[in-house]
């Protein structure tokens, strides 16, 4: 059963990222295909591209009275230490933001800066060690707004200071850092902040422990997104989601070493929701924080994992081992926020004859330098085929995968999620992909370790003198899995996502540790999905493929392992078991295809929300027979799905 608590309009608001209490975003912004100018294959100079008078979209090429935006990579703390305290001057200001590169349009912003400095996005890096005294001048040259500064405060702190200056006013505010932790600070905007997401007005505030810390680097999420009138821009709404101020492909590309460990702090500046997922390794989760606190985990209990979902303005602190060499994607996970139907108009136009990129936003390029690797194969290899179908076409197309090609395309047929793939720990597993739709396509093997190559990011994943392409009709590609960790993991297209994973091209992995035997009687998957990429009613969300769930028969003592999957485009979900209204409580087991020790394999009435791209386990153990509800929860408990269990002795 789904069960409905709000209509299907309001949950799509939320679905694709919530901006946060008391503002509004608008579901067409991320899902609606931009201009196109010129013919195929073809593309325009600046000179050349037609110009759309919109507010706020500007153009490089034009005279302008406002200073130009610099990337900022975090590597430079903002203000002077003297005797002890640092003296930090900020202004609030208008510029011109250039987040793809300077020869594509861009966004006319407001942006923080410091005096006598070009503005930057994000907002300049606040750094200094626990204890510091803080002097900060505050300017706002606004002639039309107010704008409030958050986070100027000692840490940490459950309650706001705020300093609001009103249009043209300075002030002063002096304070003390406080503890050591990942924080950051922000500015709301008077008039200019009611609708539009000003989230480029965030920055990083890092507290280090006396004597400095380790070697890191910082990496800030911010979102500019500004409504139009659709009768100047069909989309209605124009944004620029960035790392350190750039959007990929124009996004730093960071390298490292075979060998190398690799301490990273991600901050969300921004009001939307962040699944953050890194290719190839699982990380450390070292800490987990806000604007005013931040709270570690003790050494030996630190999450190992390969996504984080990022909450509104939340932190991170993260640390992970370089331990093969290739081409690896760090990235927001939320399909909307990495597609390139998110570009400014004009950009495509201005790319060169097919090369505009398949990806574009929250995403950040890794290099490992050539070395040795780390994975480990053992037995006889294993060899299968994958294909995938085009079921239904259309203006929302259902595509499927299978392990057969005779698959007779079939309305009734159930073709989602793909075939679960188990797979053997250590066993060399090679998977031969065969297109058999009319687009290009490619598989990535979502937290599993392997090389580079195998990856599946079409054109971009590569080692070993070989690359993950893009599978053209008609053609195939084997890829090569290593299988490091026994655990739950997805498959999914990684080309196209919006719409690819949502017309139905995803599936789930279990990979078995050694002497591990499958028994499906007892061992469930629970993956979710959309349809289509433009969902309109709840008939477009699915559960295991279906929207009624078939009943469960289980026996009093006996443990099932519930293995939770969320490949939406966007949403988040959790897991839950009642008897008669009453939570049953489950037991956490792992996620992101790592175990918990038993030391942290607790009991819980109702699972944390897990994001896109999270795999999470749990053990349900019935002590009594009866009728039993397992629901998968949606977004909050906007709705759900109930699958009943019936238990008897």
């Amino acid at each position: 059963m789904l069960k409905a608590v709000l209509s299907p309009i309001i949950i799509l608001l939320f679905l694709i990222g919530s901006p946060g209490p008391g503002k509004v975003f608008k579901s067409n912004s991320n899902t609606q295909r931009q201009y196109i100018y010129c013919a195929p294959g073809a593309s325009l100079t600046l000179d050349q591209l037609p110009r759309l008078r919109i507010p706020r979209l500007i153009y490089p090429d034009e005279i302008s009275a406002f200073p130009r935006v610099v990337a900022n990579d975090n590597s430079v703390p903002a203000g002077k230490l003297k005797k002890k305290v640092l003296e930090l001057e900020l202004e609030v200001v208008w510029s011109d933001f250039y987040p793809e590169s300077d020869n594509r349009p861009g966004l006319r912003v407001i942006t923080i800066r410091e005096k006598g400095k070009a503005p930057t996005v994000p907002a300049p890096l606040i750094r200094v060690e626990a204890g510091t005294k803080i002097h900060a001048v505050l300017h706002n040259t606004l002639t039309d707004s107010s704008a409030t500064f958050f986070g100027l405060q000692k840490r940490p702190s459950s309650i706001y200071d705020s300093v609001m200056l009103r249009p043209g006013e300075t002030k002063e505010v002096s304070f003390e850092s406080g503890n050591a932790g990942t924080y950051l600070y922000w500015v709301q905007l008077g008039a200019h902040g009611c609708i539009d997401e000003e989230q480029q007005l965030g920055g990083a505030f890092i507290i280090d422990p006396k004597g400095g810390s380790e070697p890191d680097r910082v990496f800030v999420v911010n979102v500019s997104g500004f409504f139009i009138d659709t009768s100047l821009y069909k989309n209605g709404y124009l944004e620029a989601l960035t790392i350190n101020g750039k959007s990929w492909p124009n996004t730093e590309r960071i390298t490292h070493s075979v060998g190398d460990t690799v301490l990273w702090r991600v901050i969300n500046a921004s009001n939307r929701t962040h699944p953050m997922h890194l290719h190839g390794f699982n990380f450390k989760e070292l800490s987990i924080g806000s604007v005013l606190s931040d709270s570690l985990f003790k050494p030996g209990y630190e999450p190992s994992i390969v996504t984080q979902n990022m909450m509104a303005r939340s932190t991170m602190s993260m640390k992970w081992l370089a331990s093969r060499p290739g081409n690896w994607l760090f990235h927001c996970h939320l399909s909307f926020h990495v597609t390139p139907e998110i570009r400014l108009p004009g950009t495509v136009e201005l790319d060169a004859p097919n090369q505009s990129p398949h990806m574009a936003g929250l995403v950040i390029g890794l290099n490992i330098k050539p070395g040795s690797s780390d994975l480990i194969s053992k037995g006889p290899a294993r060899e299968f085929n994958l294909y995938v179908n085009p079921i239904l076409p259309g203006n929302s197309p259902r595509n499927g995968f299978s392990l057969s090609p005779e698959i007779n395309p079939d309305t009734s047929a159930l073709t989602t999620p793909g075939p679960l793939l188990l797979l053997k720990q250590y066993q060399p597993t090679y998977v031969t992909v065969t297109n058999r739709m009319q687009v290009p396509t490619s598989v990535h093997w979502h937290g599993l370790d392997l090389d580079s190559w195998a990856d599946g990011v079409p054109d971009y994943s590569a080692s070993d003198g070989k690359m993950s392409p893009s599978i053209q009709t008609g053609e195939k590609f084997t890829y090569k899995l290593t299988l490091m960790r026994p655990g739950t993991y997805i498959y999914h297209s990684h080309f196209n996502d919006v719409n690819q994973i949502a017309s139905g091209l995803y599936g789930p992995i279990i990979v078995l540790r050694e002497g591990q035997v499958y028994d499906p009687k007892t061992d469930h998957n629970y993956i979710v999905g959309w349809k289509n990429a433009n969902i309109s009613s709840l008939e477009d969300m699915v559960l295991n493929g279906r929207t009624v769930q078939p009943p469960q028969n289980a026996r009093v003592g006996e443990i099932h392992h519930l293995r939770l999957i969320n490949i939406q485009p966007a949403g988040d979900i959790k897991i839950r078991i009642q008897k008669d209204g009453v939570a049953i409580p489950i037991k956490s087991v792992a996620k992101d295809g790592t175990d918990f020790p038993l030391i942290q394999q607790a009991f819980l009435n109702e699972s944390a929300n897990f994001g896109v791209g999270e795999t999470a386990d749990f053990e349900f153990k019935p002590l009594k027979a009866g009728i039993y509800e397992l629901q998968v929860i949606l977004d909050n408990g906007f709705y759900s799905w109930t699958q009943k269990w019936i238990v008897t002795d």
